[in-house]
C-alpha cells in the first residue's frame, strides 16, 4: 500500500471511529436530555430516533471502522497483535459490534415495536423500561471503551508484543 493510500485509509477509518463515537454518545446522551415523554406519539418518535441512529448511522459506521482497520492490519506493518495497543483495539471493536448485532440492535429494534403498538403505556411495560435502562448503560459503557480506544490510538501503549 503506497503512503498517499494509507493516507486515504485513514481519513476513512478516522471518519468512521468519529462517526461511531459521535452516535453512541449521542444515544448516551438522549435519554437523559429527552424530557419524560408526555404522549404516546413523543414515545414513539423518540425510539424511532433511537433506532434510526443505531442502524443507519452507528452500525455502518461501526462497520467501516472494522473493515478499514482490517485493511490496515492487512497491507500496513500495523499488523493485528504487534502491539498491546492494536490488541485492545481489535477486542474493544469486535465486543461492541458483535453485542451490538446479536442483543442491542435487535432490543432496540423490539423497543421500537412496543412503543408503536403501546405508546404512552409502553412506559408502564417493565420489559420496555429495562431496555431503555440497559441502553442508556451499553451506550455509556461503549462510550467509555471507544474513547479508550481514541486514546491508545494517539499514545500507543503497550507497543512491540511481538520484536
Amino acid at each position: 500500500m503506497t503512503a498517499s493510500q494509507q493516507k486515504l485509509l485513514k481519513v476513512f477509518h478516522l471518519v468512521a471511529a468519529a462517526l461511531w463515537l459521535s452516535c453512541v454518545i449521542v444515544l448516551a446522551l438522549l435519554p437523559i436530555i429527552s424530557s419524560p415523554a408526555a404522549s404516546g406519539d413523543e414515545v414513539y418518535m423518540y425510539n424511532l430516533a433511537y433506532h434510526f441512529i443505531d442502524m443507519f448511522i452507528l452500525t455502518p459506521a461501526s462497520l467501516l471502522t472494522l473493515l478499514t482497520g482490517l485493511l490496515y492490519s492487512l497491507f500496513t506493518k500495523w499488523g493485528f497483535f504487534r502491539h498491546g495497543w492494536l490488541v485492545y483495539k481489535w477486542a474493544v471493536t469486535l465486543f461492541i459490534i458483535i453485542t451490538g448485532t446479536f442483543y442491542l440492535g435487535p432490543m432496540v429494534t423490539e423497543l421500537l415495536e412496543i412503543a408503536d403498538t403501546k405508546r404512552a403505556a409502553a412506559l408502564q411495560d417493565q420489559y420496555y423500561m429495562q431496555g431503555q435502562t440497559i441502553g442508556l448503560y451499553a451506550a455509556i459503557i461503549n462510550a467509555s471503551l471507544l474513547v479508550v480506544a481514541v486514546l491508545v490510538s494517539v499514545y500507543k501503549p503497550w507497543k512491540n508484543l511481538k520484536t
